[in-house]
């Protein structure tokens, strides 16, 4: 095995996205549409170009790429974007290298943050690296709007222009901006801001069906933004959201109100930090 720095090209994001299907082909199925390879191929270019340090590729002797991770570090709070390993190289020590790695690239970092499957090895190593687990819960099913209480005040469509409240409630409420981050969470899912006398807050949200992000200072305004969004959805259409822990007892109580199921659905891993309240967590940009 031969580990190497992931740089910013157009065949290492195509590498990467290879590795993370062939890692989860059990747990998902079906194939990838477009829209979906796009967004982790720009996922992998985007954590290369700022994290160099932090992203990795594993190959075989033949050249093959056979592991991956993205990880990076947000003004003292460091995330784990991605760790996958192909199917054939799983159990040989791939992942345990590739952590060490991501995890030196934060070694300075006062906070981590990980979203992490009930894999029971990625489990281990997590919680080995000195991350405390939370069990997380997550939100799936068919969207139903009349289920929904009206918002009980406005929400309008953010843009570049409010990334400096945006970085506001992520320094509250994580401990660090995303900074140049929420330029690539734009450019594949629509944002949601609110902004009054009873604070802030933003969601991230795609009219498909995804909860990708959701942030805010206070339960009533998260309460807000979580129902514009699945109010922005079709009636019926297929919602997931991940990454609650127990503090968002607001966010399952929206979804139960719109018809969703409840169910587990992994671990939300922090080390140095409290699980952040109001919040629905990004797997991919924490």
């Amino acid at each position: 095995m031969i580990l190497r720095p992931l740089r910013p090209t157009a065949a290492n994001a195509e590498a990467v996205r290879t590795v993370t299907a062939s890692a989860f082909a059990d747990l998902d199925t079906r194939p990838w549409p477009p829209e979906r390879i796009d967004r982790h191929r720009r996922r992998a270019l985007h954590f290369a170009e700022r994290d160099p340090d932090g992203c990795w590729l594993a190959e075989d002797a033949q050249g093959r790429p056979v592991g991956t991770v993205l990880a990076g570090v947000r003004e003292g709070t460091w995330g784990l974007s991605l760790l996958a390993v192909g199917r054939e190289a799983q159990g040989g020590g791939v992942g345990k290298a590739l952590l060490a790695r991501a995890l030196e690239y934060g070694r300075g970092c006062l906070r981590g943050v990980i979203c992490s499957s009930d894999h029971p090895a990625a489990v281990r190593a997590y919680r080995a690296a000195g991350f405390d687990l939370h069990p997380a819960m997550r939100l799936t099913g068919e969207v139903r709007h009349a289920g929904l209480a009206a918002p009980d005040g406005p929400v309008a469509p953010g843009g570049p222009d409010r990334f400096d409240l945006l970085d506001s409630v992520d320094r509250r409420l994580r401990g660090g901006a995303r900074g140049s981050d929420h330029h690539e969470l734009l450019r594949h899912f629509r944002l949601l801001v609110c902004d009054d006398l009873a604070g802030s807050g933003y969601c991230y949200y795609s009219p498909d069906g995804g909860i990708e992000l959701l942030a805010a200072t206070s339960r009533r305004l998260a309460t807000r933004l979580l129902t514009t969004a699945l109010l922005g959805m079709d009636d019926g259409a297929e919602v997931e959201a991940t990454g609650l822990t127990a503090e968002q007892q607001w966010a399952v109580d929206v979804g139960l109100a719109a018809g969703l199921r409840v169910s587990a659905g992994g671990f939300v891993c922090l080390r140095g930090m409290r699980p952040p309240t109001p919040y629905v967590p990004s797997g991919a940009y924490l």
